[in-house]
């Protein structure tokens, strides 16, 4: 799974959490919206400053490797 698929997987899993929340509104579901959301916002942010500084992901250090 690339980094990107990452992000959209763990945004796709807080919009369910959403719909569920609409269905059911409850605390503790909301909590989890929450703590999913900054989850979602962290993983983001970290994924676009590794694409800004050029970092080697773990999927290009394996096809690097593979060459050899």
């Amino acid at each position: 799974m690339t980094d990107k698929e990452v992000v959209e997987s763990l945004n796709n899993a807080w919009r369910a959490l959403g719909r569920q929340y609409q269905k059911c509104p409850d605390e503790g579901i909301r909590c989890g919206l929450n703590l999913l959301a900054k989850i979602v916002g962290q993983v983001r942010s970290e994924v676009e400053e590794s694409h800004r500084e050029k970092q080697i992901t773990i999927e290009e250090w394996i096809v690097m490797l593979q060459k050899d």
